[in-house]
């Protein structure tokens, strides 16, 4: 294990971060900065050179995530973060380039610290690809879809990837940025809605996609599959209301808290890499773990 893998999270959870599991299908890489551009007052989208030695073809699939490892000044260790890759490409030079759509938030933070530097020319170690979940689309069912604007990115490759003709879908995404909301292009038999939040309410408080579901959910009590990614604990509620009050099976309800208000990044981290070194003191294999499994 390189040296800057070895200083992630100060070198805690080596036990985990080295584990077959983890690593499988994934390789260390780097990607350089040849582009930074403000898509919205939100979202700041970064494009970078690739130099990976991973298959090409697994930077294809749909919803394809990656690790970006970046310093924290203030522990004097190197954090990881999870993105969704925008876009992937090659040129016909065999130049491979990839964008990654990055949220601003409000307070300091090894990402917006490293955001607020970057610029062409600028290296960072990346950890991927590996494939993310999609909805678990079924001919004869609607696929619903629920996204803040940290899961765009990952709704943008589903909608790019709809391959299921005759299959209809509808996604409401709420974001304060309609242009981030109209780049998102819907293929045939699918609806999309804007919820737009005003610029002074804070993201992760509105409740407006757990609204939507809610009203979706009581107006059409035929089978359905879900797909949803947003703040903790509005994705929960989702989550909750498909899974127990109208008993939907886990396989068709793929909804993933991407943040959490009131907690760091690091934070969630560190009690999701804390709960798989638990698990491995009495399993040898890491079985995936449900995001809101996590009771931190």
């Amino acid at each position: 294990m390189n040296n800057v893998s070895n200083a992630l999270y100060g070198g805690r959870h080596q036990k985990v971060l080295d584990h077959p599991d983890h690593r499988a299908g994934v390789n260390h890489g780097t990607m350089t900065v040849t582009a930074v551009a403000e898509i919205a007052p939100s979202v700041v989208r970064v494009t970078a050179t690739l130099d990976h030695d991973g298959d090409a073809e697994r930077w294809r699939v749909t919803n394809p995530a990656i690790r970006l490892e970046l310093p924290d000044v203030k522990s004097d260790a190197m954090v990881s973060r999870v993105y969704t890759v925008r876009d992937y490409r090659e040129s016909s030079a065999g130049v491979r380039e990839l964008d990654v759509d990055i949220v601003r938030h409000e307070g300091d933070s090894p990402v917006m610290r490293w955001l607020a530097a970057a610029q062409p020319g600028i290296a960072v170690r990346i950890l991927g690809p590996r494939p993310h979940f999609c909805p678990a689309i079924v001919s004869e069912r609607p696929a619903w879809m629920f996204a803040d604007e940290t899961a765009i990115p990952a709704l943008a490759t589903i909608l790019r990837d709809w391959v299921q003709p005759g299959v209809r879908g509808e996604a409401w995404v709420e974001t304060p940025d309609e242009a981030v909301f109209t780049e998102l292009e819907a293929p045939e038999g699918v609806a999309l809605h804007w919820l737009p939040r005003p610029t002074d309410e804070p993201p992760g408080t509105t409740g407006r996609l757990v609204a939507a579901a809610l009203e979706a959910s009581s107006a059409f009590a035929e089978p359905v599959t879900v797909w949803a990614g947003g703040e903790h604990q509005e994705m929960r509620q989702i989550r909750d209301h498909f899974r127990h009050d109208r008993g939907m099976d886990r396989t068709e309800v793929q909804v993933f808290g991407y943040w959490r208000r009131g907690r760091t990044s690091s934070q969630v981290d560190e009690a999701r890499l804390q709960r798989y070194e638990e698990a491995l003191k009495h399993s040898s294999r890491m079985a995936p773990l449900d995001d809101f499994d996590v009771q931190d």
